[in-house]
């Protein structure tokens, strides 16, 4: 099973309905995105802490900007599922 089915599998809908991460606009499963914070290009992991659900829009504007990454991992932290990487903290620094 691959990330994205994880992902859902893990969070289930209200209704049906997902919420964008960034914009909070209301989606469908097939229309959501499932966006890696820490994007895979620059070492990002499938683990369901390094998810989160965006809108197509939002997803394709972030691409692999790196300046919300804390922003991002705060909010998931905030909703309970979040395992912090040790060198993560490294990054902190460097994208503030």
């Amino acid at each position: 099973m691959g990330y994205r089915e994880d992902y859902f599998k893990n969070n289930p809908s209200s209704h049906g309905w997902y919420t964008c991460a960034k914009c909070g606009r209301k989606l469908r499963r097939g229309d959501a995105d499932i966006d890696h914070i820490f994007p895979q290009s620059l070492g990002g992991w499938d683990g369901e802490d390094n998810l989160q659900c965006l809108c197509k829009r939002c997803n394709r504007s972030k691409g692999n900007d790196m300046s919300d990454v804390m922003d991002d991992y705060r909010r998931k932290n905030r909703k309970g599922s979040f395992e912090f990487h040790d060198w993560f903290g490294d990054f902190d620094d460097d994208i503030r």
